[in-house]
């Protein structure tokens, strides 16, 4: 019975918010390292946002307790891994990353397998609103309208936003009224949608499922910039030719300018717990460590 009702709340969810219910693929995150500190605030990762701030239920807390998550003997964690470098697929299509390392490090700590979930970015949320997994670690960015929807632990990684627009046209975009009415790409469902309406409501948006298709529009010309996190956009352009960060800033609110992990709302067992372990991590180093083997790996596949 509870299945049955946590199904029909994911399907009224996928009809009726931002945020749809679903499940996707899944494989297993590679084992983490250990070693990390907390990510330097000069760059950034913003995230994306995954609900419509309507704070709903369909999963019984106490089933994602602490203690009800050692029981069961698995943490699972819903992703989408198209977000280098904090969540992307290796060449045997692990999901690795910043996000899947501490993902890996929770579970360890808590002593049971991990069991990440690689879904469509519009669903991670919605999935633990639903009850179907025990936490979301997608790059997501604690917001006031996803605090109405979830709980957000601390910070493990806080950055800044930035446009990016091909090189050639550095000087064409660099004021803010010189991108009214033109195309502006993004990630749907992100924090990039949201300011992309509040700061620059005269461009066209152009909302696609993940950044590696709104960076393939930049580049076939289909659209003036591309509104992403600022590590995100050094790592495209290590990777792609003929891209820039654009003149034009973002304005961002530092409290936000982050990722967190998002539990079920009202869990405070479980996300108080979460937030003594990201000071922990941040403590020893290992937030760091993992940040940076996560930009080498990608650096290396090149990820696009």
């Amino acid at each position: 019975m509870k299945k049955l009702v946590a199904v029909c709340m994911a399907l009224v969810m996928a009809l009726g918010l931002a945020a749809c219910g679903g499940s996707g693929s899944s494989s297993s995150a590679p084992a983490a390292s250990s070693g990390a500190v907390s990510a330097p605030a000069a760059s950034g990762t913003s995230a994306s946002e995954a609900d419509d701030g309507i704070a709903m239920t369909g999963g019984n807390v106490e089933e994602h307790s602490v203690e009800a998550i050692k029981a069961k003997g698995v943490l699972v964690v819903t992703t989408e891994a198209g977000y280098a470098p904090f969540e992307f697929l290796d060449e045997n299509d692990n999901v690795v990353g910043l996000d899947a390392s501490l993902a890996q490090a929770l579970a360890d700590d808590l002593g049971v397998e991990l069991d990440i979930q690689n879904i469509a970015f519009d669903s991670v949320v919605a999935e633990v609103q639903a009850g179907n997994a025990d936490m979301a670690i997608a790059g997501l960015t604690p917001n006031a309208d996803r605090k109405k929807s979830v709980d957000m632990s601390d910070m493990y990684y806080a950055g800044g936003q930035c446009m990016l627009v091909l090189e050639e046209n550095l000087d064409k975009y660099a004021t803010k009224e010189s991108l009214a009415g033109a195309v502006m790409a993004t990630q749907k469902a992100a924090l990039q949608e949201t300011l992309m309406a509040e700061q620059f409501p005269d461009a066209e948006p152009l909302l696609l499922p993940d950044f590696p298709q709104c960076i393939a529009n930049l580049k076939n010309g289909e659209c003036a910039a591309v509104m992403i996190d600022e590590i995100s956009a050094e790592q495209y352009m290590q990777t792609v030719e003929g891209l820039a960060i654009g003149k034009v800033p973002v304005e961002i609110d530092p409290e936000e300018g982050g990722n967190a992990v998002a539990v079920m709302k009202g869990n405070t067992d479980l996300l108080d717990w979460v937030n003594e372990r990201i000071a922990a991590y941040e403590a020893e180093g290992l937030l760091e460590q993992w940040f940076q083997e996560a930009q080498e790996k990608a650096a290396s596949m090149g990820i696009e």
